[in-house]
């Protein structure tokens, strides 16, 4: 299996206020991530969604970023 990309939304344990990441995870469902929304991972959280990307979603988030976010000669 290959490492592949998650979106998560998690309520905290601690305030109870929700978080949104997206992670790079591995066969054994570890790796790293980036929170993009909510407090700071404490250990607490409770997975409530969980999404593994495709190759569509990709597609789809790429060509919204590149629409605000271009890159610089057009690549």
């Amino acid at each position: 299996m290959t490492d592949r990309l998650v979106m998560q939304v998690s309520r905290d344990g601690l305030t109870d206020r929700l978080q949104l990441a997206i992670s790079k995870l591995d066969e054994n469902d570890a790796g790293n991530g980036y929170r993009l929304a909510g407090p700071k991972f404490n250990g607490s959280g409770e997975v409530l969604l969980s999404r593994t990307l495709d190759e569509r979603d990709a597609a789809e988030i790429r060509g919204y970023l590149d629409a605000v976010f271009p890159k610089e000669g057009g690549q």
